[in-house]
């Protein structure tokens, strides 16, 4: 019965929460349903398509995204900090506006303190446990989000770096087979998939759009953020300004590119050998003395406990 009542009363403080900042933010909100409805009548669904969508993006994704615009009137409006959120979402290439992504960081915090609080409730009743269970919580949810996003770069540009000698190989075999070098790259977009034929899908399309090659291409080397493909983009850019046979240019950024990445992983073999040494020494070896000298032990202990 008392859980049935504990339920009860969250809704009723949800209910009574979201009917004050409805009010308060009544304004924001009509504004916001209005440029929606304007979208809509550029991307007309039919009723059929509509059910043809997933489940989570019908009833769960529209839940998520009304919370979300929520937790983002919450969210203060700093320039500096967003901006630079704003390069991080877009080095891990996540498609969220800063606030938005704010809003979703404060929703999973408030969350975890929530949770962290309960389960200290449950274990103890006492005030204490309960608010530092709350400030556990609160210290997890920052840290989870933050590590989140960290590894997130991090993962992209290790992905980014994997698949750039390919695509430099798959984009020079086209160019040399006649292609341009707008439609060579319109090729490897069509023929590849990862996290860096995305990003060269978003510079071609900007090209089909009327953007300048060279203002697109520094555009990619901006998302990408790696030393390889601002080489890869100044190289390119300055063939195309003086006139220089982009066919040489791209065989031979593809070759030294290569090359690098062959060395680094080289270099990473090498190094295999000294970081091995640290589970050999704490796992392996003490197991390995153990087994070896485990039956002699109790032969050692009966004949000096018979002196």
């Amino acid at each position: 019965m008392k859980y049935v009542f504990a339920l009860s009363c969250g809704v009723f403080f949800y209910c009574v929460v979201y009917m004050c900042l409805s009010m308060r933010f009544s304004k924001k909100i009509v504004l916001e349903q209005r440029l929606r409805n304007t979208a809509k009548l550029n991307h007309p669904n039919t009723k059929d398509e509509e059910l043809d969508t997933p489940f989570s993006e019908r009833m769960l994704k529209p839940v998520l995204n009304r919370l979300l615009n929520l937790f983002s009137m919450f969210i203060p409006q700093n320039s500096a900090a967003q901006d630079k959120l704003t390069q991080q979402l877009m080095l891990a290439g996540i498609r969220m506006s800063a606030q938005n992504y704010s809003a979703a960081v404060l929703l999973f915090t408030v969350t975890c303190v929530i949770v962290f609080a309960l389960y200290g409730q449950i274990m103890s009743h006492s005030i204490l446990t309960f608010v530092l269970f709350g400030l556990l919580g609160l210290g997890t949810g920052l840290v989870m989000s933050r590590f989140h996003l960290k590894s997130k770069i991090t993962g992209r540009q290790n992905e980014i770096y994997h698949q750039l000698p390919d695509t430099l190989d798959l984009l020079s075999v086209s160019v040399s087979a006649g292609l341009g070098f707008d439609q060579a790259l319109a090729y490897v977009v069509k023929k590849s998939q990862g996290a860096l034929i995305r990003e060269l899908d978003t510079a071609q399309r900007e090209i089909s759009l009327g953007r300048s090659r060279k203002e697109a291409l520094e555009r990619l080397a901006d998302r990408c953020d790696s030393l390889e493909i601002h080489t890869f983009v100044s190289a390119v850019l300055q063939a195309d300004e003086m006139g220089s046979s982009m066919q040489n240019i791209l065989q031979i950024q593809a070759s030294a590119i290569r090359e690098a990445h062959k060395q680094n992983v080289e270099e990473k073999a090498q190094k295999l050998s000294v970081k091995m040494l640290i589970p050999l020494v704490l796992f392996i070896f003490p197991v390995m003395f153990i087994v070896l000298l485990g039956p002699a032990v109790p032969s050692v202990i009966e004949a000096l406990g018979g002196n």
